[in-house]
């Protein structure tokens, strides 16, 4: 029932708005945008987007780069499931971008994790690092090899 009230909702926005354009002047069809078919294979957030599990956008690939470059799978595994380390996979479930961003610069000698801040790498890239353990974290990228996702994709 409810989604017989949204569809008749979304009906009567889009015939206003084309009574409007037409009113305006405009062309019915410059009032309503093309409605394409969802790519189900790609997902998008405001952090990273993934096609295939391995095919990301260009940020996402250079965290990967930096997760590779400083091994960080010698103590959180190689699919984030944690060894020596945190599973990121469960910790970045609830952990907030700002918290990873603190956590990489300062480090937790405690527990045995460095401080990252002397990484020009890591400074430059952090974001990067942080969207693609997100990916993983939402199981939207798969372990493993990732490559660029090209812009028509």
């Amino acid at each position: 029932m409810a989604s017989a009230a949204v569809a008749a909702a979304i009906a009567t926005c889009m015939l206003l708005a084309t009574s409007m354009a037409v009113a305006d002047g405009q062309s019915a069809d410059a009032a309503i945008p093309p409605i394409t078919a969802p790519d189900e294979n790609k997902t998008s957030s405001a952090l990273y987007t993934v096609k295939d599990g391995n095919k990301v956008d260009a940020q996402t690939l250079a965290g990967w780069k930096t997760w590779r470059a400083l091994a960080c799978e010698r103590c959180h595994g190689a699919a984030q499931e944690g060894l020596v380390g945190p599973a990121l996979v469960e910790s970045l479930k609830t952990l907030t971008k700002d918290e990873f961003h603190t956590t990489i610069m300062d480090g937790r000698l405690e527990k045995g994790m460095p401080s990252f801040s002397s990484s020009k790498m890591v400074t430059e890239n952090w974001e990067g690092l942080y969207a693609y353990l997100k990916g993983r974290s939402d199981d939207q990228i798969q372990p493993g090899r990732l490559s660029l996702l090209a812009d028509d994709q």
